[in-house]
């Protein structure tokens, strides 16, 4: 297996406050960007940010391409990633440039995953066509991604969604044909529709491996079905999971240093972040204390389905959500190693967790669980080769 971070920055208030304190943003934000350059001089595989809007405190990555713009020139051999850049609502044609800029700058490390992002994040953008935003979403990101593809004058394009003449468009990226291609998935069974894309699974680890397994089953036998189409040059056979969680060197160091802060990212996951959006005076944290102590929830204005908000009522308890020693993480990894899964991410930034033990963390995974999985990884290229064998077609991909 590939190991990697994944971060959606939570910055939040105090309890009672109505701002931040001064200089706490940026904070937050250089030490995410020491985190990955300490992540890269470990030897992690990938870093993958994603985008989101509008979600005080939840997650301040607005302008990922920015954030990996900085880490483009920091680190010498992680991938950088998008995960995902909200190609709803982005302009098709600027998301390639940015794109292809930072593959550039990184000398060929990025890899560009997209999908449509949360309702009510994007509502703003697309009106009329929300009840559209996957169909808006794919058809933005095909011209993105004809657009990294092409090495002369892209023919342009005129469809039900875009209209755009022919251009020469510039910088062209580093990576040819272009960088790989993923997408994200919240719900299960969605495997079948990104494999049929010939796209990169980004899942999340939540119900624990026994799902994680199952979507990887359903993603291969999809693409050995035929019934592929993709949407860029080749196929980016992969499923990566993540899950949440810190480790330390001992299991009751781990709760100690990170239940709230899980317990606060998955209030924020399960709908505490989306249900206020457009409220300036929405204060995530004291809603989720609200929360905790039974007062109040406001996670059902979301609109999220019934099973996700249950899942935020024991979020730090869940099978894919990880606090505890070396021991146990490598057992863990063990599990997701078991189901074939292509990479394990780890999401350990949240709420108040601090940024000496997310370091500290970092340092255990890359020292005491890491190599074990290292050792074995012929086995899984080995798994994947078969797997591959009478797929006939392109292979872009930087497993």
């Amino acid at each position: 297996m590939k190991f990697g971070v994944f971060y959606n920055p939570m910055v939040p208030k105090a309890p009672g406050q109505d701002d931040w304190e001064p200089g706490q943003e940026r904070k937050v934000l250089t030490e995410m960007l020491e985190q990955i350059r300490f992540a890269d001089s470990l030897g992690f595989d990938y870093a993958f940010l994603g985008e989101h809007h509008f979600m005080p405190e939840y997650a301040h990555n607005s302008a990922t391409e920015v954030i990996l713009g900085a880490l483009a020139e920091s680190t010498s051999r992680i991938r950088i990633a998008t995960g995902i850049v909200h190609t709803s609502h982005n302009d098709p044609i600027r998301t390639a440039e940015r794109i292809a800029t930072l593959d550039q700058l990184s000398g060929g490390r990025v890899e560009f995953g997209f999908g449509p992002g949360t309702t009510p994040e994007i509502a703003h953008w697309l009106k009329d066509d929300l009840p559209r935003k996957r169909e808006r979403s794919d058809a933005s990101a095909q011209v993105s991604i004809d657009v990294l593809g092409s090495t002369g004058v892209w023919p342009g394009v005129d469809n039900e969604w875009f209209r755009f003449p022919a251009g020469n468009v510039v910088p062209k990226s580093y990576q040819r044909p272009h960088p790989p291609l993923w997408t994200s998935t919240a719900l299960p069974n969605m495997a079948p529709g990104v494999a049929a894309r010939g796209l990169g699974q980004l899942m999340l680890t939540l119900a624990g491996p026994d799902t994680v397994a199952a979507e990887v089953q359903a993603y291969w036998d999809t693409l050995r079905s035929g019934s592929v189409n993709p949407m860029g040059k080749g196929i980016n056979p992969a499923v990566f999971t993540f899950t949440m969680g810190l480790v330390a060197p001992t299991d009751e160091l781990a709760e100690e240093r990170a239940r709230e802060g899980v317990e606060y990212y998955g209030y924020g996951l399960t709908g505490g972040a989306m249900a206020r959006i457009g409220d300036p005076t929405h204060h995530l944290y004291d809603s989720f204390q609200d929360f905790k102590a039974g007062r109040s929830d406001i996670r059902p204005e979301s609109g999220l389905p019934q099973f996700l908000l249950d899942l935020g009522r024991h979020f730090a308890d869940l099978p894919g959500t990880m606090m505890c020693g070396p021991e146990r993480a490598r057992e863990f990894t063990r599990q997701i190693e078991a189901t074939h899964a292509d990479g394990l991410l780890l999401n350990q930034q949240f709420g108040w967790t601090r940024h000496e033990h997310l370091m500290e963390s970092l340092e255990i995974w890359a020292t005491e669980v890491i190599p074990e999985f290292r050792e074995r990884d012929a086995e899984h290229q080995a798994w994947r080769k078969q797997q591959l064998d009478g797929i006939d077609l392109p292979v872009v991909s930087s497993l």
